[in-house]
């Protein structure tokens, strides 16, 4: 399983017959490779000379299905998910020449593989692609009721999707989190405040890059209405700092969709609505440690699943580990 070990950090699991958090299988045969996605109806034929190598790594998050693809040759791929699937790819790496759905590919944009069609991807030698799959109601549920309506339909046919940067990193980022956490505390399916929170970030970047993909355009705001709408989020979630965790449920609250909340934020503040919560929640995590009895219960009660990279992010805003902050504040020597 060594193909599933790379710059990404990412080890294979155990194998799928297991009942673990991530499994993981290895084929030298495309039509055997083409059935390890269950019920994408898929079709491959290599392209590229050579002997075949493919792997799949995936896990189940609550609604949402994870895997991990990798393949050595060049494959035409066909296939076609039900009806009422969202399944989406963010290439890991992608190397030489591909096309998906009659466009070019170079590993920035997203892969809408469901629709009401087949999608076909000619994908080059030593694709590493991760993928997202679920139901459109649970997508819909990170959604405002605008953006089904505006959103939603621009997913009924397989294609290439643009993405913001900043939202793919961020969707390759929790794939690679998830999978982190789900290898190396594999206890966390039985922690449900923590399991939780990991599956709703999971939909709620997978909504976020779906969204930043479309055509902006613009929505007409004066810079009156957008300051308005940034002290009514500020004082929503000042005053209910741990029901206001995500953007989404902000965009509900006030009716307004995710792109209007971004722009009123990014023009009135300089920020990012999601820099500001994630702030937010980290000055909440900080606070909570003075009560919590460990830094796992302040960090899993303010949503932090990824305890390492709450660590990090933690140490570069305050200038300390969280560990030692909870030290300090119970008075706990080091060397205890």
């Amino acid at each position: 399983m060594g193909m599933l070990t790379d710059h990404n950090g990412l080890h294979a699991g155990p194998p799928c017959g297991e009942a673990r958090p991530i499994c993981a299988a290895s084929t030298h045969d495309i039509d055997e490779q083409a059935a390890l996605l269950r019920g994408w109806n898929q079709t491959y034929d290599q392209i590229s000379a050579g002997p075949f190598e493919g792997a799949l790594l995936e896990t189940q998050l609550a609604s949402v299905h994870l895997f991990r693809e990798v393949t050595s040759n060049a494959l035409h791929q066909t296939g076609a998910l039900p009806t009422g699937t969202i399944a989406v790819g963010v290439p890991l790496a992608l190397r030489g020449n591909a096309t998906f759905c009659g466009r070019a590919c170079n590993g920035a944009q997203l892969h809408v593989f469901s629709g009401n069609d087949a999608f076909e991807f000619l994908s080059p030698c030593g694709l590493d692609i991760a993928g997202f799959v679920l139901a459109e109601s649970d997508l819909c549920s990170a959604l405002t009721a605008d953006e089904v309506e505006t959103l939603i339909p621009t997913l009924a046919s397989p294609h290439l999707r643009a993405a913001d940067h900043g939202a793919a990193f961020r969707l390759r980022r929790i794939f690679t989190d998830v999978c982190e956490v789900l290898m190396q505390s594999p206890d966390v399916m039985h922690d449900p405040a923590r399991f939780s929170s990991m599956s709703r970030d999971v939909i709620a970047a997978l909504a976020t890059a779906l969204d930043h993909a479309q055509d902006p355009g613009s929505d007409g705001m004066s810079p009156a209405r957008r300051a308005s709408i940034v002290r009514q989020a500020r004082d929503l979630v000042t005053q209910s700092p741990d029901a206001y965790t995500r953007v989404e449920e902000l965009c509900r609250t006030l009716g307004v969709s995710r792109r209007a909340l971004q722009y009123s934020f990014q023009e009135t503040l300089g920020l990012k609505p999601s820099t500001y919560l994630r702030a937010v929640r980290m000055n909440g995590a900080r606070r909570a440690m003075k009560e919590a009895s460990s830094v796992a219960e302040a960090a899993t009660l303010w949503g932090f699943w990824h305890f390492g990279r709450f660590a990090r992010d933690y140490k570069a805003m305050f200038g300390e580990l969280p560990s030692e902050a909870f030290r300090r504040v119970h008075g706990i020597s080091t060397a205890q």
